[in-house]
């Protein structure tokens, strides 16, 4: 076997690096471009209700209104369109000069060409449009808007643009333009500035033809990562709050929210942007969830940083090191170079990767073996399986051997530091189950307790069918999916804000 010098590991992640387009954040968190084909005229306002992370970590609902302009209506994904084009141009910007000022200058021919679209009148009205809409639609934020800047949500009425001139126009000193020009707001130069942007891959944007699936791809991005450090592979969210960010009409039957939402997800599953996708029941019967899981195409940070890098080697212990570990035990190397494509950093993958060895050894010579090792490891990485307190990884041991060397006192204190954090997690994740069994013990028979365990496994099975979980494993993780998806909806406390209520300092 090759050692971890041998295996350079970016260079060949490098050869279908994508193109990156870094956009403003907030635009994307809360609708502001509403999936349509058609010019929306006649709406007087889009209010839009999502939650968000207050100051002091708690989450927190906020509402976002859009106001359009009463002659040109609200933005549309055209405009999403070109308003990514011209965020490449800003980028461009930002990588020439430093930071972003205003004005920003370009011709109508370069955004169309950026868009892969040829030269036209339509093509250059539609530009004038775009420009003088993003000018006119209001934004009332409650809670919604982030600045970057003050690090706070601003309770204010902005719009995106301040000014725009288009090719022709008069200028200030009198000149004729002889491109476009924009003036961007002051708190969007401010957040794009503060590197306050979402990474969008830009070729799987641009072979998007459904509107909902274009509207999705940044809200995919913003969840996902959010969510990427939960122990789930997937995400949910409720049916009628999707509706309500995309501002679609909310159906009462599943076959017709099927009708409506499955062109555009399959889309993104061919796309690769999602691998698997399917529509529930919520827990109480109240609503719908739409359950997604990330396909090879999400743009993770990792992913998104080695866009943006040059060709040639650049190597990468870390990573290196991983794909060692992951092909010593069997597991093929394109898998594990995709698999760590999307490794968040504070993933102790090592850990679970020893915790698979210790469980294999372990059922070796019982009735229930571990059929398919290899397998078995990519399941603990990909769900970040959380390994048990209990277990002695050799990360831990050595966490134990540097807190004991009295005579290296600063590596010792932060090895300390993380062993308290360890175990602040473990007792978290005791404290959040007993919460959650409290509240299904008091609501739900035990009959019915285990037919909400087996309806989790069928789940799984049907999400992940090539896993083939053996017992007792697979009702373990479809305890952990049910307790997962009733905190959530319980809004118990998450770790960080349990952090907080300890009055905990210390942190990674």
């Amino acid at each position: 076997m090759a050692d971890a010098q041998q295996i350079q590991l970016l260079p060949a992640l490098r050869k279908e690096r994508p193109e990156i387009v870094r956009v403003e954040k907030n635009l994307n968190s809360f609708g502001f471009f509403t999936p349509s084909h058609k010019r929306l005229e006649g709406i007087t306002e889009k209010r839009v209700k999502i939650f968000v992370r207050d100051q002091g970590g708690q989450r927190a609902e906020a509402h976002a209104t859009i106001l359009p302009s009463a002659k040109l209506g609200l933005p549309t994904t055209a405009d999403q369109d070109k308003y990514y084009a011209f965020q490449k141009i800003v980028e461009d910007m930002r990588q020439r000069e430093g930071s972003v000022l205003n004005p920003i200058g370009f011709t109508s021919a370069r955004l169309l060409k950026i868009l892969g679209r040829k030269k036209s009148g339509q093509g250059y009205k539609e530009i004038s449009e775009w420009m003088e809409r993003m000018t006119l639609t209001g934004i009332r934020s409650e809670g919604t808007v982030y600045l970057a800047g003050a690090k706070k949500y601003a309770r204010d009425t902005f719009t995106v643009f301040s000014r725009t001139i288009t090719v022709g126009e008069q200028m200030t000193d009198g000149r004729q333009a002889d491109q476009n020009y924009v003036w961007l707001t002051e708190w969007q130069l401010e957040n794009l500035n503060a590197s306050y942007v979402l990474p969008i891959d830009f070729d799987v944007y641009r072979s998007l033809r459904l509107n909902i699936s274009k509207a999705l791809v940044p809200l995919i991005q913003i969840w996902f990562y959010a969510a990427r450090r939960s122990i789930n592979v997937c995400i949910e969210k409720k049916y009628s709050e999707l509706c309500e960010i995309l501002s679609i009409r909310q159906y009462q039957h599943l076959s017709k929210i099927k009708e409506i939402l499955s062109p555009s997800l399959n889309e993104l599953k061919t796309a690769k942007v999602l691998e698997m996708w399917d529509i529930e029941k919520t827990v109480d019967g109240s609503d719908y969830k739409v359950i997604l899981i990330p396909g090879e195409k999400f743009l993770s940070e990792n992913r998104a940083r080695l866009g943006l890098r040059e060709s040639g080697p650049m190597p990468d212990v870390r990573l290196d090191k991983f794909l060692l570990a992951m092909m010593e035990r069997g597991i093929r190397e394109d898998r594990a170079r995709r698999m760590l494509l999307d490794l968040p950093e504070e993933q102790e993958m090592v850990d679970q990767l020893e915790y698979g060895d210790a469980e294999i050894a372990r059922r070796e010579k019982t009735r229930d073996p571990i059929l398919n090792p290899p397998g078995f490891y990519v399941y603990l990485v990909e769900s970040n399986f959380p390994v048990p307190g209990s277990f002695e990884s050799s990360r831990k041991r050595e966490l134990r051997k540097l807190a004991a060397e009295r005579s290296e006192l600063e590596r010792s204190f932060e090895a300390e530091r993380q062993l308290r954090f360890e175990s602040l997690k473990e007792e978290y994740q005791e404290w959040r189950d007993a919460e959650v069994n409290t509240f299904l013990k008091g609501r739900y028979s035990e009959d019915e307790i285990r037919l909400m365990v087996r309806s989790a496994k069928v789940t799984m099975a049907k999400r992940r069918p090539e896993l083939r979980l053996p017992e007792p494993a697979a009702t373990e993780f479809a305890w952990r999916q049910l307790r997962d998806e009733v905190a959530e909806q319980l809004k118990v406390l998450r770790f960080e804000e349990y952090r907080e209520k300890r009055q905990l300092t210390f942190s990674l």
